[in-house]
């Protein structure tokens, strides 16, 4: 009987890869440093730097028309008579408008008020029929003598001539144009002093001077080369100002 042949059983611990162990830490630091980046890109992104800045811009524009405002007035005993008198200035006066070259389509008139002439003038007695008119003019260059050509036909009251221009909306537009555009440049200089080149617009609110104007400034030589009529009538300014409060990351 020949011997059992001995026998023996092996105790193996499996040993852990260095390579494995290196990727698991490898995988912590990743993560560590993607959280800390989400951190800092969403604090960036949640603490925008917030300014408002205020852009003007203006445009000289040549007087194109003037519009002259005044009233005529009668007085009579009979308040018909009275009415029936200031009506007849009115259509005399219409008429002298129109040699002046003012179209009818210009002339604009109120309807006649009447009353008690003691109402206006302590004493007085009968009555006073008044009535308003307004008429616009491109003759801006001989204004003022037609101020007293007014009065020379019976106007009670001239009011100051005002002045305005055509196309009106194009040159407010302009004015709005050259105004943000010196608001963008104060954000631009901001931003990039603080290192934020990412800006959006949040809110704009503006404000314009009238786009009429009861005077006028001699215009300068390059606009009065440009535009005969800025040459005659003289210019006067249209101006914006824009506030714009911007976001910047």
């Amino acid at each position: 009987m020949e011997p059992a042949a001995p026998s023996f059983t092996a105790n193996i611990q499996p040993v852990e890869s260095k390579s494995a162990s290196g990727w698991n830490l490898n995988k912590i630091l990743l993560g560590s440093g993607l959280v800390l980046l989400i951190v800092v890109v969403w604090t960036y992104v949640s603490s925008p730097l917030v300014i408002t800045v205020t852009g003007s811009g203006e445009v000289s524009v040549p007087a194109t028309n003037a519009t002259l405002s005044f009233t005529l007035s009668a007085n009579d005993n009979s308040i018909a008579t009275a009415v029936s008198s200031v009506q007849s200035k009115a259509d005399t006066m219409r008429s002298f408008l129109r040699t002046k070259g003012v179209a009818e389509g210009d002339i604009a008139q109120s309807q006649v008020t009447a009353v008690p002439a003691s109402l206006v003038a302590a004493g007085a007695s009968g009555f006073q029929a008044t009535v308003s008119m307004a008429a616009k003019t491109v003759n801006v260059s001989s204004v003022s003598g037609l101020v007293a050509d007014l009065y020379t036909n019976g106007a009670l009251v001239v009011a100051q001539p005002v002045l305005s221009v055509e196309n009106q909306n194009k040159l407010n537009q302009e004015a709005l144009d050259s105004a943000m555009k010196d608001a963008r440049s104060q954000a631009s200089k901001i931003g990039n002093s603080n290192w934020k080149f990412i800006r959006k617009i949040v809110s704009i609110s503006q404000a314009s001077s009238p786009s009429t104007s009861t005077s006028t400034t001699k215009a300068d030589v390059v606009t009065s080369g440009a535009n005969t009529t800025a040459a005659t009538n003289g210019v006067f300014k249209i101006v914006k100002a824009v506030s714009v409060s911007y976001k910047m990351w």
